[in-house]
């Protein structure tokens, strides 16, 4: 699910261009908001969907069945919104290491990034 990635892929394209650019402990500060977003709200939220997506105790009626399929696919739904958040945030805090010249934990993030799109797609 596209949330953000089409404007984190963009700064991270200028960031590796060398049109965006910062100091190197702006640049980890602002990477530090999305790293800390990642893990105290999406991470946290990925899980708690996850759970959902098994429901259980909706009854034996057919109708029950239908309702009970349709909360569980709308937490799918939700645990690839929150995913693809994921992904943009580690994105963009990629794009910020790399502004400030950060390569090494730039392209560390990136490729967490590109873990969590691939765990998108298994799931």
């Amino acid at each position: 699910m596209e949330v953000g990635q089409s404007a984190a892929n963009a700064l991270y394209q200028q960031a590796t261009g060398g049109t965006f650019r910062m100091e190197a402990d702006a640049a980890r500060r602002c990477a530090e908001v999305y790293t800390r977003f990642v893990e105290t709200t999406l991470d946290p939220q990925i899980d708690r969907s996850q759970r959902l997506h098994k429901l259980e105790g909706f009854g034996g009626f057919e109708s029950a069945k239908q309702l009970q399929d349709g909360f569980s696919g709308k937490a799918v739904k939700m645990t690839d919104a929150f995913t693809g958040m994921k992904e943009a945030a580690q994105k963009m805090a990629a794009a910020y290491l790399r502004a400030g010249q950060l390569v090494e934990e730039a392209d560390a993030m990136f490729a967490q990034s590109i873990t969590t799109a691939e765990s998108e797609v298994q799931s």
